[in-house]
């Protein structure tokens, strides 16, 4: 498949059968994860952890849930639909019920400040991708991680068994989709260029 024509199928998905991810698929997903260019090539600075367990998934929602009863805020992130209300999609469970979801975290350093979210930025991405292929829906999970470090008092994030100094900025939940995933036209209006 062309890389363009991948990209057409590339959206978040939020709703997921109860089928599991084979363990084939999923290698494929981490292998596809050891394909992303990370910077200086320090892979042993980036650490995945699947998570395919239902009660830490909840425990991990926590922070969400807490987070949402304050809908100012809530409202200035999300934005509002159609009137005052906001949004309550994933409230419940931040993680649409999908039967897996991979964290990435990374070496927490400052050496160079930034460069640990273009490399879970990517290595996503790259899981993302591999994971369209397999004809898998996926979503990437920021909310309940930005959450957890909003909240602390409620972070369950240390239930990820971590090697120290590592901390879990981005998640991708992966399981096969529960509607039809439509095809999506491309174009170049979306992201504003300039030309020097």
């Amino acid at each position: 498949m062309e890389y363009l024509d991948l990209a057409k199928m590339r959206n978040s998905c939020r709703r997921y059968t109860n089928e599991e991810v084979c363990e084939e698929d999923l290698n494929k997903i981490i292998l596809a994860a050891n394909s992303a260019p990370i910077g200086s090539s320090r892979y042993d600075d980036i650490h995945l952890t699947i998570v395919k367990n239902r009660k830490i998934l909840d425990e991990l929602a926590i922070a969400v849930q807490e987070r949402f009863k304050d809908k100012e805020t809530i409202a200035k992130i999300i934005g509002t639909v159609n009137g005052p209300e906001v949004p309550t999609k994933g409230k419940d469970d931040p993680f649409y019920h999908a039967p897996v979801v991979i964290f990435i975290s990374h070496r927490k350093q400052d050496l160079q400040p930034g460069i640990e979210w273009a490399n879970v930025s990517a290595v996503a991405l790259s899981m993302q991708l591999e994971a369209i292929s397999l004809g898998l829906g996926s979503c990437f999970m920021w909310g309940a991680l930005e959450a957890s470090r909003v909240l602390p008092k409620f972070d369950r994030t240390s239930l990820l068994n971590l090697p120290d100094d590592f901390e879990p900025l981005l998640g991708l939940a992966i399981g096969h989709p529960a509607m039809e995933t439509k095809e999506k036209v491309l174009n170049t209006d979306k992201i504003k260029v300039n030309e020097l």
